[in-house]
């Protein structure tokens, strides 16, 4: 249904003097390389590029006069090559070579569609098939070989076995006497496997095919007055060639097994063919005739089997044509001058114009027939149509009226200039031809129809605007040149202009008055097929499809994959080459709204699945027909649910209700639409709507179709708002059906008429909910007879007969109810006597309750029960019986409430409620009836209401004794105590009776220490503290801890595992999910088909669900579940299992806490602080783990199990990570530090974890400031120089720092234990700093050359000293980070991290000190109490070794208590301080007082040396006379 369309024609003219000799062309760079002689018969060479402007001219040293057998260009050696008929074969790229030559000549030649392999057959008929390089592959004869393809004739079937005509015979002797031309030709298959070969042998054509490798696979079937024409059909079905008959030409068909496969007659004006070829897609064969009066092209194209001439090409002197080997639309018709450029399209000849007379035709061209067919009333398949229409010459272009009704059309012919105008009626008559006339111009390609007397054309010489007046007088205006090419005319009858597109993309509007062109729009790039609508406030929009299927709204992609289109005024309409039919509205949406992607998961109205390459032919301009072309050519008219829709909301906006509630009838669409619509407007229109459809069974159908819901909200929201993965509304609209059919029933009621409606009054009631059956057997008992029959057989239709029986019962209309059981199939055996039995009832009230209980109404029975009670009192125990039955109690006692057996009544009621363990009504209904006290306590006690129990009890008119109320109370207590509400129990016994030691105990049980202390004393029972709460105070202690201990374990073993867990990736455990065939994953993007598309489905599920499948889906459910709950190692469920545990062990952690706080406080009134803080401590270290892991737990969930059937729901929404933007199982609430930090408990145990005591730091403050007064004495003593103060400046610091814990004792708060902190953990390490100056002094007084880096004084003195800087800084921050409760922690990491740090530096200095002593040349300055160089040295380095041995041990026992953690073992022992750091730092001061290493670091520059080993003096004991004495040395 689609015709050939020129974009454009470009003609290329060789320069004068030049006659074109054969072409070729270069895709990759777009260039045409013409060889052509000229006059001095002279070979050049010419290339054009894309522009088709000359670039390139050189001289072949060839003959103009030699004939050219082939031209090609080889893309991948880019050069072309020429073959000549005398057997030359030359290349011509960046210069001009003669490769190589065939002695007997060319006779054909052509290259493989892959450039790999050259075919040749030479003037010695042999076969050569050479490579790229011309090396020869084979060579062979051509008629010889045996075929692999070998046919098998059986006897049936075959021609001969056929009647053929009277004529056949002389036909195949004139066929057989016409003059063979001995021209071979060669053509290859698309994919380069196969090439055919046409020669003549023994005067008869015959077409051989060989293989790639040069083996002869078939010889076609003999043909009679085959030609030598030849083309293989590239996608390797077809060999097309040409047969001569004695009254026609045909292009005939061979198999690649040689057997024939159709034919098609070519135009009876054929004389002779003499060139056949294919486009690139196969989709257009192109035949270069001779008719008689020239040369000319004709394209063909076949549809549905069958064969259409789609254009013709005319032109002087034609001799072949080349296909562009890309672009399957674009032919380059040789000539003998010079070459055009023609570029096709393929679009449908269809109508656009929005009318309701349109006949929405189609035209399709066939040569000089035009096969029209109108779709608005007649689908006529192909090749079939409606009418023919000749116009006695080729078309070139169809073009469809863009006023008026759009039926008439408008021709042009292949001459280009003569135009013929059919007219048209609406309906199936046939087109008439109104007017021909010839144009000015002689180049038109393309024409519009855009008024009656307005033709305007588009050619060469640009848009021409032609009037045609009454007289046939013909006027034509050209526009002015444009400056870009203008490549194709477009009618736009939506918005009534003529459109035209440039090369650019740009689109003008063609004017009329003022003859010239109009910008309207500017598309990305050039469109073959263009409309344009009007789209309100936008104005004008323009819609283009390019060549490669980009579908563009002015600058707006709509589509990259649009595969056709059609613009309605109010929908566009396009398919995808992903097989989907597309609608979008046409609104401001077209240009800002969103177009959602192809998605099968999303159910939408805006698209639909159809068959795979289909395309629109048309879409109905007005009606809700959508016209779709298969790929193999046959339509199929589709009504897709959007235009339907659009059509019924049309006629709804019309109030054409009834036009609107048939076409939701034939498409099925839910007639709710045609309330949910307009709800306003159609109640306020109902009796229109009642007047236009008019009848009763179109009513009916509308009425029981009504549901509470809105449609366009869930099923039909229209196409302008579906959008992919938008959440649809609920839709549910509670009483909308109800509210219709009331509203109708009164307009049918009052009809003139009445009856004619009855059914749908009915069909009103029963479709209300509830069902109003009263109301319609009420309806139905008012009228005559014979209507009153049919009324109740409708009625019985609609609903169950039992239901609509009851309620004629319930009707108390006996009469009624046996008119339905006798058009019912009850027995009348059976309800004649029920029916009988209760018209003998003599009491009404009676009547009505055996009629009310039998329907199962028991309070209304009831209440007629009661009524007939006042008449007889003696139905006392039938009216009990049936309270008690039907627990109607509170109905009973209202109805009964002056009644004298009120009483009973309530009684009965507090039976049933204590009965169903409801205790607190029951005691009320108890005390309601004053005639149970006694029940009643013991429902309060039961009800654990123990002070209403007891008051009660004890009241003096409640008959209870002394003995009955101690009863009570121990009962009460017992009932408490089983409930654990231990503080109620013991206080009903401390009051009512004198069972301390019992109260005691239940006081014990339930923590209650301070209040079971209390009353120990106030009872004067002092004896039970020893007995009772200290044991109990001590078990629970032991208890608490064994369970904390129990839930920190299970914690950090869950722990652990979740994070094992976790590592599995997120793909890896959806595989697992995959696997588990009881696993159900459902994805988030599943949604609902349509309604009807649902119910089949759910029908179709049905059907496939037997018993024994039920039973395995229900089996595979539970499995799950318990699999979900067991959390089994290694399934996908165990990560949940995980997560669920260790939120409810966070739960076990809050509810101990205040069981923690109040066991603390009984522990330190009796004087038992350790006891609390080892509690504490072991409560701290959960409540640490639990703060830790608990946001990682539960913020990094990534699988949740739910549902009874374990379903899994996989996160889709995750990070880069794979894990959720929110926890998929809620956080419980987690404890804290400060729920855990008690103000009541003393600081010191908060701090410390133990009472420090108060004596060793007042010892050790005195030690320490002893210390550090010798030292200073000492370094002024000896003239120290000042970096030794840093010896006593420590001790000070030490003796600060005790200070500090002194005043802890008696009073810690947090500023002072931070102080203490600080000045006890950093200024140890200072005395490292003094050792590295020592040995620094040493090593840089002793002028020793260092051996290696790590010995020079400098790197010494600053390589320690900054990094004991780094340390003492890093233990600092720690230090104080240690502190707080949530920072403790990282406190400890900090701290630990420096002492690290500082061990290792002192191993690596301990080593270096070492050496120092080792080596003879390093020497110290010998004090006057020295001995020798030698005792000088070993007296200071044993100070620095010792020291730094003794902070070597400090630090380990520091490093070990910081990773035993805050509250460990060794941080809550002060012993191991004073032990590890207190008297291990006291003794280092020690070792610095007595090998005081200040006096060999004096103040003075006087220093005495022993001299170095350079010097060659002998080594012996010197005394002070004899030491050598410097000034200029360095101290």
């Amino acid at each position: 249904m689609r015709n050939l369309s020129i974009l454009g024609e470009t003609a290329v003219e060789l320069p004068p003097a030049h006659r074109l000799l054969d072409l070729c062309v270069d895709v990759t760079e777009e260039r045409v390389f013409v060889l052509c002689g000229d006059d001095s018969a002279t070979a050049r060479l010419l290339t054009y590029d894309s522009q088709y402007t000359l670039t390139d001219e050189c001289v072949l040293p060839l003959s103009a006069t030699e004939q050219i057998m082939s031209m090609h260009f080889v893309m991948e050696r880019e050069h072309v090559v020429i073959a000549l008929v005398s057997g030359d074969i030359c290349t011509a790229g960046s210069g001009v070579e003669v490769v190589g030559t065939v002695d007997a000549g060319i006779a054909a030649c052509r290259w493989s569609p892959d450039d790999e392999i050259l075919a040749l057959v030479t003037g010695e008929a042999r076969v050569l098939l050479m490579t790229a390089d011309f090396d020869v592959l084979c060579e062979h004869a051509l008629d010889e070989g045996q075929e692999e393809s070998v046919m098998v004739n059986v006897g049936w079937g075959t021609r001969e076995t056929q009647y053929q005509g009277r004529g056949l015979q002389q036909e195949e002797e004139q066929s057989t006497q016409q003059e063979q031309s001995p021209e071979i030709q060669v053509s290859w298959r698309g994919d380069g496997q196969f090439l055919a070969v046409s020669f003549v042998r023994a005067g008869m054509r015959e077409i051989r095919v060989f293989s790639r490798d040069g083996q002869l696979h078939s010889v076609c079937e003999t043909v009679t007055g085959l030609e030598h024409t030849l083309a293989w059909k590239p996608s390797g079905r077809l060999i097309a060639a040409t047969e001569k008959r004695a009254h026609r030409h045909e292009v005939v068909f061979f198999e690649r097994n040689g057997l024939r496969h159709g034919e098609f007659v070519l135009h009876a004006d054929t004389q002779r063919a003499l060139a056949l070829s294919w486009n690139s897609d196969s989709s257009v064969l192109a035949a270069v005739v001779d008719v008689g009066s020239g040369v000319c092209v004709q394209l063909w194209a076949d549809r549905n089997y069958h064969w259409y001439m789609k254009q013709e090409l005319r032109g002087s002197d034609i001799q072949r044509v080349v296909w562009d080997p890309e672009d399957p639309m674009h032919v380059l018709v040789v000539c003998a001058s010079g070459f055009t450029s023609v570029r096709l399209h393929s679009v449908p000849a269809v109508a656009h114009v929005a009318s309701t007379e349109s006949n929405a035709a189609s035209c399709v061209v066939n040569g000089a027939q035009v096969l029209y067919t109108p779709f608005a009333y007649a689908n006529v398949p192909p090749p079939m149509c409606l009418h023919t229409l000749d116009a006695r010459v080729p078309v070139r272009h169809v073009s469809f009226a863009a006023f008026g009704a759009g039926n008439g059309f408008a021709l042009l012919l292949a001459d280009r200039r003569t135009v013929v105008l059919y007219a048209c009626d609406s309906g199936r008559s046939s087109p008439q031809e109104i007017r021909r006339f010839m144009l000015p111009g002689s180049d038109a390609r393309q024409i519009a129809w855009l008024e009656a007397g307005v033709v305007v054309s588009l050619g060469a010489s640009g848009v021409g605007i032609t009037r045609i007046d009454d007289s046939d007088e013909v006027v034509t205006h050209v526009c002015p040149e444009h400056d870009s090419p203008l490549v194709l005319l477009s009618s736009a009858p939506h918005v009534e202009r003529v459109l035209v597109e440039d090369a650019r993309g740009r689109v003008f509007n063609v004017s009329l008055a003022a003859e010239r062109l109009e910008s309207v729009a500017e598309l990305p790039t050039q469109c073959v097929e263009i409309d344009a609508v009007d789209c309100g406030e936008l104005g004008v929009v323009v819609v283009g499809r390019t060549a490669r299927n980009q579908l563009y709204a002015n600058t707006r992609l709509l589509s990259p994959a649009c595969s056709s289109f059609y613009l309605r005024k109010d929908v566009l309409v396009f398919t995808t080459t992903t097989h989907y039919v597309r609608f979008v509205a046409v609104n401001e949406g077209l240009i800002t709204g969103d177009i959602p992607a192809d998605d099968e998961a999303v159910v939408s109205e805006a698209r639909r699945r159809v068959e795979r390459g289909s395309t629109i032919v048309l879409a109905s301009p007005t009606g809700d027909a959508v016209v779709f072309q298969m790929p193999r050519g046959n339509l199929e008219t589709v009504r897709p649910r959007a235009l339907v829709l659009a059509a019924v909301r049309q006629a709804l906006d019309a109030r054409q209700y009834r036009e609107a509630l048939m076409a939701c009838r034939v498409n099925r669409i839910d007639m709710n639409m045609l309330y949910d619509y307009a709800p306003a407007a159609f109640m306020g229109d109902l009796a229109e709507f009642v007047a236009q459809v008019n009848e009763a069974d179109l009513l009916n159908l509308f009425v029981s179709s009504l549901r509470d819901e809105d449609v366009t909200q869930t099923m039909y929201t229209g196409i302008q708002s579906q959008l992919a993965g938008e959440d649809k509304p609920d839709g549910t609209k509670p009483g909308k059906t109800t509210a219709v059919c009331r509203a109708l029933r009164p307009v049918l009621q009052s009809v003139t008429d009445a009856s004619q409606f009855m059914p749908t009054v009915l069909t009103t009631l029963m479709c209300e909910k509830p069902p109003a059956i009263d109301a319609a057997l009420q309806i139905i008992a008012a009228l005559g007879q014979d209507r009153r029959d049919a009324a109740l057989t409708y009625l019985l239709f609609l609903s169950d007969v039992n239901t609509v029986y009851d309620a004629a019962l319930g009707l108390y209309d006996l009469p009624l109810a046996l008119l339905v059981a006798q058009r019912s199939q009850r027995d009348p055996r059976e309800y004649l006597p029920a029916l009988g039995e209760l018209n003998a009832l003599s009491s009404e009230e009676y009547r009505r309750f055996r009629i009310d209980a039998q329907l199962g109404r028991y309070e209304s029975a009831l209440g007629h029960l009661c009524a007939a009670l006042w008449e007889d009192s003696d139905r006392w125990t039938e009216v009990a019986g049936f309270i008690q039955k039907h627990g109607l109690f509170r109905q009973g006692a209202e109805l009964l409430a002056d009644h004298e057996r009120i009483g009973d009544v309530y009684v009965m009621y507090g039976d049933a409620l204590a009965a169903d363990k409801d205790w607190g009504q029951a005691a009320a209904a108890y005390l309601l009836s004053q005639k149970a006290v006694a029940q009643a306590v013991d429902a309060f006690v039961q009800n654990k209401e123990w002070r209403s129990a007891m008051s009660l009890a004890s009241a003096a008119n409640s008959g209870f004794g002394p003995q009955a109320v101690y009863d009570t109370a121990r009962q009460a207590s017992s009932v408490l105590e089983d409930h654990h509400l231990f503080g109620d129990a013991a206080a009903v016994l401390l009051e009512y009776t004198e069972e301390t030691e019992d109260a005691v105990m239940l006081l014990v049980r339930g923590s209650h220490w301070a209040e079971a202390v209390r009353c120990s004393h106030a009872r004067e029972r002092s004896d039970l503290i020893e007995t009772t709460v200290r044991p109990g105070m001590d078990a629970a202690c032991e208890s608490l801890e064994e369970d904390i201990g129990e839930i920190g374990e299970g914690f950090a073993a869950k722990v652990e595992r979740l994070r094992t867990v976790r590592l599995t990736p997120l793909s890896q455990m959806t595989e697992l999910a995959g696997v588990d065939d009881s696993v159900d994953v459902m994805p988030d993007t599943a949604s609902m088909a349509s309604q009807f598309s649902t119910f089949t489905a759910t029908l179709t599920d049905i059907s496939k669900i037997t018993g024994s499948t039920a039973r395995r889906l229900s089996k595979n459910k539970r499995k799950a579940e318990r699999k979900r709950v067991r959390g089994k190692k290694g399934s996908v469920f165990e990560e949940s299992y995980l997560v669920d545990s260790l939120s409810k062990l966070i739960a076990r952690v809050r509810v101990h806490q205040d069981a923690v706080r109040n066991l603390n406080l009984a522990l330190l009134q009796f004087g038992r602080a350790a006891a609390a803080a080892h509690l504490q401590r072991v409560f701290a270290a959960v409540v640490e783990a639990v703060l830790q892991d608990g946001d990682w737990v539960f913020d990094r969930q990534r699988v949740l199990v739910q549902g009874d059937a374990g379903q899994i729901d996989l996160v889709d929404d995750v990070n880069a990570e794979g894990l959720p933007a929110t926890p998929r199982l809620p956080k419980p609430a987690v404890p804290t530090m400060s729920d855990f930090d008690n103000p009541d408990i003393d600081n010191r145990l908060k701090y410390f974890t133990y009472k420090p005591v108060n004596v060793a730091p007042e010892i050790s403050l005195a030690a320490y400031f002893v210390v550090g007064s010798i030292l200073v004495w000492q370094m002024v003593r000896h003239r120290s120089q000042r970096w030794v103060a840093i010896l006593p400046g420590t001790a000070f610091s030490e003796a600060i720092g005790y200070a500090f814990r002194t005043a802890c004792v008696y009073n810690t708060t947090f500023g002072m234990y931070v102080a203490m902190m600080l000045f006890l953990l950093v200024p140890p390490n200072a005395l490292a700093l003094a050792n590295y100056k020592a040995v620094g002094k040493i090593m840089r007084d002793s002028h020793a050359q260092p051996r290696w880096f790590w010995l020079k004084p400098g790197f010494v003195n600053w390589f320690y000293f900054g990094s004991d800087v780094f340390s003492i800084c890093m233990q600092g921050a720690g230090g104080g980070m240690l502190t707080g409760t949530n920072t403790r922690d990282a406190g400890r990491a900090v701290v630990l991290v420096g002492l690290i740090v500082q061990l290792f530096l002192f191993a690596c200095y301990l080593a270096t000190a070492f050496y120092v002593w080792w080596r003879p040349e390093y020497t110290v300055h010998v004090s006057p109490s020295d001995v020798s160089h030698a005792s000088a040295k070993r007296r200071v380095m044993l100070a620095v070794t010792l020291t730094t041995g003794i902070l070597y041990l400090r630090s380990i026992y520091r490093i070990a208590e910081f990773a035993d953690g805050y509250g460990g073992k060794i941080y809550s022992s002060e012993w191991a301080f004073y032990v590890f750091d207190t008297i291990l730092i006291f003794i280092a001061f020690i070792v610095y007082i007595v090998f005081f290493i200040g006096r060999n670091f004096p103040r003075s520059s006087n220093v005495a040396r022993a001299p170095s080993v350079g010097h060659e003096l002998q080594q012996r004991p010197v005394d002070s006379s004899q030491l050598l004495v410097s000034k200029d040395l360095p101290v």
